[in-house]
């Protein structure tokens, strides 16, 4: 069976620890070199309330109407609804931090992009996720029950492993589609890598 390997290097203080974690499993369920487009500037923000908002984007932004992340500094929301007019958004539902309050700077919106997979939560054995860029990765079943959203902080990897014990992040009915988004203004790449084994 192949294994998967995750390498951790720690040092503090003038003390190092080292650890190899090894994970055998049957099958690679890898989507890699993922390429993330850019999140578009919010300018003229204006918050209704804590999951509502409007906003304008430059001319030429290419968004339609449909799913998109929402992000600031020190919160973001994802699954928000956007309804485009032109170049004005409004912005509602979603989950997570409530929305920056009105005037605020910084807010970066990024429409998501659909990536279909064929993940089996309950059988990962390995998995690391990495964006090169602040980004987001919400996991769907196939009737579009909600899995697991999760937060990427930049070439920051969001890894797990079956012997620490943990239940695995991706637990539930099989994921066949996943959301990704880019929380800022220059392209992102974004890597999946998952050793599932079907009989562990």
């Amino acid at each position: 069976m192949p294994t998967g390997t995750l390498a951790i290097v720690s040092s503090i203080g003038g003390k190092t620890l080292q650890k190899t974690i090894s994970e055998t499993y049957d099958h690679p369920n890898n989507y890699e070199d993922i390429p993330l487009a850019a999140g578009q500037t919010a300018t003229a923000w204006v918050k209704t309330d804590a999951d509502t908002a409007a906003c304008n984007l430059t001319t030429g932004h290419g968004y339609t109407t449909g799913k998109a992340d929402v992000y600031w500094t020190g919160g973001m929301r994802h699954d928000v609804d956007m309804t485009v007019s032109t170049n004005a958004l409004t912005l509602e539902g979603g989950t997570g931090t409530d929305f920056p309050e009105t005037a605020a700077t910084g807010v970066i919106v990024c429409k998501v992009q659909q990536i279909n997979t064929a993940i089996d939560g309950d059988n990962v054995q390995i998995l690391t996720i990495n964006s090169t860029k602040r980004g987001s990765v919400y996991f769907e079943d196939v009737s579009g029950g909600s899995v697991k959203q999760i937060e990427l902080v930049g070439e920051s990897p969001y890894t797990y492993t079956h012997s620490s014990g943990e239940t695995s992040p991706l637990t539930g009915n099989p994921i066949t589609v996943c959301y990704a988004s880019n929380g800022t203004t220059t392209a992102a790449v974004l890597d999946i890598l998952v050793g599932e084994d079907s009989t562990p």
